[in-house]
Formats: C-alpha cells, sequence, structure tokens
C-alpha cells in the first residue's frame, strides 16, 4: 500500500456534530493504523456561509476531541488552482457553459419524472449555437458551467465497505462545477484538492456515493487516476433527533463540550456504534486504531444514543481520582466557596459515582455546601421525625451511632429512615451514599441543614 494520505474536510458554516466526527475520527484512526498522513481541509468555497468564527470553532473541537492532523489548507486561498484545471479541461472542451434557471431546471425535472423519464439534465446547453449564447449573455444571463461526463462509461470502484460499485455515468447529470458567479462548486474543487494534494483514500458518508460516480471521472480527466473510496453508513439518532449543525442542536460538539460531556466518552460510543465491537470504557486512541477494521463496520445506519455517551462519561468518571478532575473542576467552581484540597478531593470521591458529567459538581455544590437550598420532595416528612433526626445527632457525626440512635427513637428503618434524612441533607430523591455525605459534611454543617430545613417547613 502507497504511503497512506486521508482528509476530513469539514465546511466552516455551522457547527461540527457527531456525524461529523465520526467521519474525522475513522480518518485520523485509519490514517494512524497505517502509519499515514490525516490533512484537515477547510471547505470554504462557500463564500456567503462559511465564516471564521466556525472555522476557528473546528479547530477548537478537533483539538479538545485530541484529533490531530498533519497538514492543513483553506479551498478559499487555492482558487488559482481550480482555475487552472478549469481552463484546461475548457481547451478540452470537457465542460460547457448553461444558461437555464434553477426554475427552468425544477420544470425539466417535473416533466421528466411525470413522463417516467430518469431526471438526468438533457445537455440541451450543448445545442445552443455561439450566436445564441452571445444573445443570452448580453441579455444579462450569466453561465454556469458543468463537466461533460463519459456518458458511454461507466464508473466503477471497489468501495472498502460496499464492495464492487458500478455506475453508468449516463444515468447521473452532468455536474455544476463553476456558479454563474464565478465560484467553484465542491464537487470539482475537491477533486482538484485531493488530485493535487495526493490523498490516497477518501472515507466519507454514504450519501456522496453519486457523487463519487461522476468525481472518479472527473479524477481521470485531470490527474489520469482516482483514490480508493469508503461509504460509511450515515448516522442516525435513537431518538430521530435531528444530526446538524444548528446552534441549539444537543449533538453539536461544542455543546457537548459545554455541557461536560468527556470526550473520551463521544469517541468511545462513536467508534463503538455500527461495528462488532463491544464499548469498552478503558479503551485508548492507541487501542481503538488496534480494534478497527472496515469489515467490522455494518451497512446499516448506527444509532446514536446521547444516553449512551452520558453512561460512558459517568463510568469512566467514577474511576478517576481527584488529581485527574482537579482543573477541570477548578474551571467550573468559579466564585463559589473554595474547599481545601483536601475537603474538595473528599467532595468528589462523594459524588463521582452521580455525575454524568463534571459541571454536575455544581448540582452537588449547591445540594451539600448551600444550607438555604431545599428543593421541594415529593413527599412529606413528618416534624417529629425531623426533630427526632436532630435530637440523634452525636456531637461527632458518626453514621454508625447516629442511624442506631435514631432507628431506636423513630422506630423507623430501611427506606423509611434513609430517604427522609437524604432529603433534608440534599434535597434529592437519589444520590451519593449517606454514610460518605455524612463524613464529608461533618457535624456542625448536618446540625445547620436540619435546622434550616425545620425553618423552612414553619415559614411555609
Amino acid at each position: 500500500m502507497e504511503k497512506v494520505r486521508v482528509r476530513f474536510a469539514p465546511s466552516p458554516t455551522g457547527m461540527l456534530h457527531v456525524g461529523n466526527i465520526k467521519i474525522a475520527l475513522l480518518n485520523y484512526i485509519f490514517a494512524k493504523k497505517y502509519n499515514g498522513k490525516l490533512i484537515l481541509r477547510i471547505d470554504d468555497t462557500d463564500l456567503e456561509r462559511s465564516t471564521k468564527e466556525s472555522e476557528k470553532q473546528i479547530l477548537d473541537d478537533l483539538e479538545w476531541l485530541g484529533i490531530k492532523y498533519d497538514e492543513f489548507y483553506r479551498q478559499s486561498e487555492r482558487i488559482e488552482k481550480y482555475q487552472y484545471f478549469f481552463e484546461k479541461l475548457k481547451s478540452e472542451e470537457r465542460v460547457y457553459p448553461c444558461y437555464e434557471t434553477k426554475e427552468e431546471l425544477a420544470l425539466k425535472r417535473k416533466t421528466q419524472t411525470m413522463s417516467g423519464i430518469p431526471p438526468v439534465y438533457d445537455r440541451s446547453a450543448l445545442q445552443l449555437t455561439d450566436e445564441q449564447r452571445n444573445s443570452l449573455e448580453r441579455a444579462g444571463n450569466k453561465p454556469y458551467w458543468r463537466f461533460k461526463l463519459n456518458e458511454n462509461s461507466i464508473s466503477k470502484w471497489h468501495d472498502l465497505l460496499h464492495g464492487d460499485i458500478h455506475i453508468p455515468l449516463n444515468t447521473v447529470s452532468d455536474p455544476v462545477i463553476v456558479k454563474p458567479d464565478g465560484g467553484f462548486v465542491y464537487t470539482f474543487a475537491s477533486v482538484v484538492d485531493d488530485a493535487d494534494i495526493g490523498i490516497t483514500h477518501i472515507i466519507r458518508g454514504d450519501d456522496h456515493v453519486t457523487n463519487t460516480a461522476t468525481q472518479i471521472d472527473i479524477f481521470n480527466a485531470i490527474y489520469g487516476k482516482n483514490p480508493e473510496f469508503a461509504h460509511v453508513p450515515l448516522m442516525s439518532t435513537i431518538d430521530n433527533q435531528e444530526v446538524s449543525k444548528r446552534t441549539g442542536s444537543d449533538l453539536s460538539i461544542v455543546n457537548m463540550h459545554k455541557a461536560g460531556i468527556l470526550p473520551e466518552a463521544i469517541i468511545e460510543v462513536l467508534m463503538s456504534i455500527g461495528t462488532s465491537n463491544n464499548i469498552d470504557i478503558h479503551d485508548t486512541i492507541e487501542s481503538l486504531i488496534d480494534k478497527f477494521s472496515f469489515d467490522k463496520m455494518s451497512l446499516a445506519s448506527p444509532k446514536f444514543n446521547i444516553e449512551d455517551v452520558k453512561s460512558v462519561s459517568r463510568k469512566i468518571l467514577a474511576e478517576r481520582n481527584f488529581n485527574q478532575v482537579k482543573n477541570e473542576i477548578e474551571k467550573i467552581w468559579g466564585n463559589r466557596k473554595k474547599l481545601s484540597d483536601e475537603k474538595m478531593s473528599l467532595f468528589w470521591d462523594t459524588i463521582k459515582g452521580n455525575i454524568d458529567r463534571i459541571s454536575d459538581i455544581t448540582t452537588w455544590f449547591e445540594a451539600l455546601f448551600e444550607a438555604n437550598k431545599f428543593p421541594e420532595s415529593s413527599e412529606t416528612i413528618s416534624k417529629q421525625f425531623i426533630e427526632q433526626m436532630l435530637q440523634s445527632l452525636p456531637n461527632d457525626a458518626n453514621f454508625d451511632s447516629w442511624i442506631k440512635k435514631l432507628k431506636e427513637i423513630s422506630g423507623k428503618k430501611g427506606r423509611d429512615l434513609f430517604h427522609p434524612i437524604r432529603i433534608v441533607l440534599t434535597g434529592i430523591e437519589n444520590g451519593p451514599e449517606l454514610r460518605k455525605i455524612t463524613e464529608l459534611l461533618g457535624y456542625d454543617n448536618i446540625r445547620l441543614k436540619i435546622e434550616k430545613y425545620i425553618k423552612n417547613q414553619i415559614e411555609k
């Protein structure tokens, strides 16, 4: 195999989402498996929709996930390359100008479909005379340009996932490669870049299969050969949530980052779903590289479930010690009351089995240390029991002696005993072990919380 060179080529027109990152990860891991290189190319030929803000967010997201690239390009800086190959194809009569409006093209497709004819462009622009073209341009019609496919040919390739694929080129339209404003279309610019940069393998979604058929013909026209291809199934979600670049999407990487979900959890789930590999919280990038094979991938659309990511994130966090998360916690802590490292470490060990993300520490800090916050419980706790909690509390807040005495004076046991204590101490129905909570809070804080709870009930 020649030296592997793959690329991830996002458009800076919105946020990266889990679907984009699945493709980025596949390219990254494929490159690493074969000691090759990953090229990051920003496909910003759509100047109206592309933004520098989106480009910066793409770079930030990749850095956060640990996806490292070896070379970097922007399409907006390579216009001369596209112009050169466009002029070359023009001189070889492999491109031709067209003048139909979007409405005219839509009407043609509708007429063809109603007549039972495949909606393939009819090449009527090729029938125009020079005089007709000049007349159209004098009237203000700017041409767009199509690449003339070899209609007698069949586009063939051995897909690394799907096996042999054959698509007759007379079943697809000649692709538009230059817009009326002179801008180059992705279909063409991408081929020029991939050929010029030396891409050996293109790994992308299977929604590009038809694009590949036409692009192979363009590759052959300008370069004489084409890369290998792997078309992976598009991802869907378990709850039919849209995988999109929109700002509010829960599945955008920036929002998952803000939500405190671990990058390791995202990577593990994305690289496991749709394959025969099991999700393993102890996987590293290196072990994922070792496990990777297109032979293990299903052709069915993998189902992404954000709850799987939260579950993996929870398990990873539960195994981490305080020193491993200290920096992240300090970023989140903000202006809240500062705790000593010893106290913070005890706080972390108490709550870490009950959070999906590090940012959840704010919920537990408020529940445990802000004594004036008592979310309403789903059940009423008797005034008598609350007073018994206070009466039975020993001076050292020893959990065993407290519970033993409280059992004796209240006559309660099991959930009837422990659940009201949890509500009074945290205001949350479920959570860490009460023994750990009492050790963390200590005698003074527990007494204060009980007294505050009593006062809160009186004032209601």
